[in-house]
């Protein structure tokens, strides 16, 4: 599986999500690591400001309108496009569940390296959203599920000014992928505020 990922993604997409990743979760990090507990909510404020602009950009705001806008209301179609599971998708949580993560990634081959990028950075873009948060505000450490539907807010929401506005397309999988992202996200920054008890 991870063989059959090399070279689905360019160098200018691998840049974009090292820096950030870094920005995202490593900053935080670095300063919990010098106990500079009182600085990481305002440093992850002004990430998470940031993260939001390059998101509203890359979604909505440099985009050009298009004459035609469609629907497409197939959740799974992506994921089914994009990869094949030898397993189908109770084998491959059997395996996962089973701890067998080396079997269950051997069972996953790329149907489509094109629609597995555009899985993988679905998924990726709304990353952030969860992680940071809780790092932003106190009220919400410790509720996965209202981070996760933030997420899957802002997602549908996203989606809606795409349609309205001739931006693009209409895509219940996109919704779908955003909000794993938020949620794999979410998952991360509730567990790590906790640890280091962010103030």
């Amino acid at each position: 599986m991870l063989y059959q990922m090399q070279g689905l993604f360019t160098a200018n997409d691998l840049m974009i999500m090292l820096v950030v990743l870094f920005t995202v979760t490593f900053l935080p990090l670095v300063l919990c690591f010098f106990r500079k507990r009182e600085s990481v909510r305002f440093v992850s404020m002004i990430v998470f400001v940031i993260y939001l602009l390059g998101n509203l950009s890359l979604t909505l705001l440099n985009r050009e309108a298009v004459t035609w806008s469609t629907l497409v209301l197939n959740p799974g179609n992506d994921l089914k496009n994009a990869f094949y599971l030898d397993l189908g998708v109770v084998g491959l949580v059997r395996e996962l569940l089973d701890l067998n993560v080396q079997g269950a990634l051997s069972q996953v081959h790329v149907e489509s390296y094109f629609m597995a990028r555009e899985v993988l950075l679905n998924i990726l873009l709304y990353f952030p959203m969860g992680f940071l948060l809780p790092f932003v505000f106190k009220n919400l450490r410790g509720h996965i599920f209202f981070i996760t539907l933030i997420g899957f807010l802002c997602s549908l929401a996203t989606e809606l000014a795409q349609l309205y506005f001739h931006l693009g397309v209409f895509q219940v999988d996109d919704i779908l992928l955003n909000t794993i992202g938020t949620l794999i996200g979410a998952l991360a920054g509730v567990i790590l505020t906790a640890i280091w008890k962010i103030k």
